[in-house]
């Protein structure tokens, strides 16, 4: 991915440093708020849709880490705290708080703030606010940093750039935010001095080529797979086998794509830098990174190349995961099965750290010729008689666990609604089920002979109901 660097002392650096005439670029970004005393906001141009590429130019070209751990600067996409910079007075608990204190004040709040419970305005970004608190306390690691450095260790107000100093209170440096620039491509860090690199074929520290001494990461693509379960068995949960076919690391050369004793080669093309720099019609420079080692600075000899994944590291496998599906789950949810998704189209190695990615499981629930739910909640329609309708009684109707009773109260009218409360669906992560919904429609007698006959006219002459048909018989009575 091209990266452009504009006007201000990033300009004035570069030309100093390397001798190149830098014009004006139409696509800009305004520098950061630490290059000038005065605070100014920039404004980002519409970033170019980008085509997904197909599996076999994933495996070569154009893979950029997730992110590098190395001396130089590091940026990253963290977890904000959706406006919330206090996650202790978000729980209403002291910052002494314990584990157990934290766990019982979140499950509090979430029970009371849970949307399929309150249905308050407001209640919903509430309910969101105290997950994001849960999760940044729940953590040790998140909670020491928030301690310690407050909402700036999540990308919050305090993480810097609002002023002429940095998040620590340190002194104001001009070049601070040059050590990469976290806003290009979405949260991908961009070292300037990666650009030095290009530019002289190793570092402005005098260090090797950058593949040496940086640990990079990957990860590979998610896979989704589809499940079709019962409505019953939606309600009592059940476990599944699914099969599906993710890329592995190769069982040979434990996914280095390497013969035995063979080594990686320095990448002719980019010199092991990673990067090739392109200079534009304009006398500007823009770093890419390299298609041919796909930015690591090496790549594997034909002659090296392992002789079951031809030098890839990688192949296609058949495998069974069984996926537990919880009681009451919906339509359309997803489960996460964690790291048994595609493993990066990416040689192991010493300086490589690779994770596969996950494997999401849709459930499809099949609908019930009888019930219907919405969320936990559970509706049936029960057909009374016309008699039991009117003097009451008792009826069986079906339910999720079996058949059961349901008393039917006297003057029962068509489209009237009883609850028979816990019968419903199972809620999810919570310890208790919704509601079953009975709604009655009653159904109308109709008289089949001449005795059935006689008895509904005299039940007529006895409600006093004289616009009902009379036979010729009881007419002439």
């Amino acid at each position: 991915m091209p990266f452009t660097v504009a006007s201000t002392r990033a300009t004035t650096v570069l030309r100093n440093q390397l001798k190149v005439v830098f014009t004006q670029c139409p696509y800009s970004v305004a520098a950061s708020s630490r290059l000038s005393s005065k605070s100014t906001t920039g404004t980002y141009p519409a970033r170019p849709t980008v085509s997904p590429k197909s599996h076999s130019e994933r495996q070569r070209r154009n893979l950029l880490p997730l992110y590098s751990q190395s001396r130089r600067s590091f940026h990253s996409s963290l977890p904000s705290l959706n406006g919330k910079t206090d996650p202790y007075g978000t729980l209403g608990i002291s910052k002494t708080a314990s584990e157990k204190e934290i766990k019982k004040a979140y499950y509090a709040l979430a029970k009371k703030y849970h949307p399929d419970v309150n249905t308050e305005e407001g209640a919903e970004k509430k309910f969101h606010d105290i997950q994001d608190a849960y999760e940044i306390l729940s953590n040790s690691e998140k909670k020491a940093q928030f301690d310690t450095f407050g909402a700036g260790a999540f990308g919050g107000a305090e993480a810097g750039g609002g002023g002429p100093g940095d998040a620590a209170g340190g002194p104001f440096n001009p070049f601070s935010n040059f050590g990469g620039f976290a806003g290009f491509g979405g949260g991908q860090a961009f070292d300037m001095e990666d650009l030095f690199s290009a530019f002289t074929g190793g570092s402005a520290r005098g260090r090797g080529r950058r593949s040496r001494d940086t640990v990079q990461e990957f990860k590979g693509d998610d896979i989704e797979v589809l499940v079709t379960v019962s409505f019953m068995d939606a309600a009592k949960g059940i476990s599944r086998d699914v099969s599906y076919n993710p890329l592995v690391a190769c069982h040979t050369c434990n996914g280095t794509g390497l013969k035995s004793g063979h080594k990686r080669a320095t990448c002719p093309k980019c010199r092991g830098t990673g990067t090739q720099v392109h200079m534009t019609d304009g006398g500007f420079a823009i770093g890419t990174t390299c298609s041919t080692c796909g930015g690591t600075g090496v790549f594997v000899d034909p002659k090296s190349a392992c002789s079951t994944c031809h030098g890839e590291g990688i192949l296609k496998t058949r495998r069974t995961t069984t996926v537990d599906i919880p009681p009451g789950i919906e339509d359309g949810m997803r489960l996460r099965v964690s790291g048994e998704g595609d493993a990066p189209p990416i040689q192991s190695d010493k300086n490589v750290r690779i994770h596969r990615g996950d494997l999401y499981v849709r459930v499809k629930v099949e609908p019930h010729p009888d019930f219907t739910r919405k969320g936990p909640h559970v509706f049936y329609t029960a057909e009374v008689p016309m008699t039991t309708a009117a003097l009451g009684g008792k009826v069986r109707i079906p339910t999720l666990t079996g058949e059961a009773d349901l008393t039917v109260p006297p003057a029962t009218q068509s489209g009237m609604t009883v609850t028979m409360t816990g019968k419903g669906m199972p809620m999810l992560q919570r310890n208790q089920n919704g509601d079953m919904k009975v709604t009655f429609k009653v159904n109308i007698l109709r008289p089949t002979n001449a005795e059935q006959t006689r008895l509904m006219e005299q039940l007529a002459d006895a409600f006093k109901d004289r616009s009902a048909r009379r036979t010729q018989t009881n007419r002439d009575k």
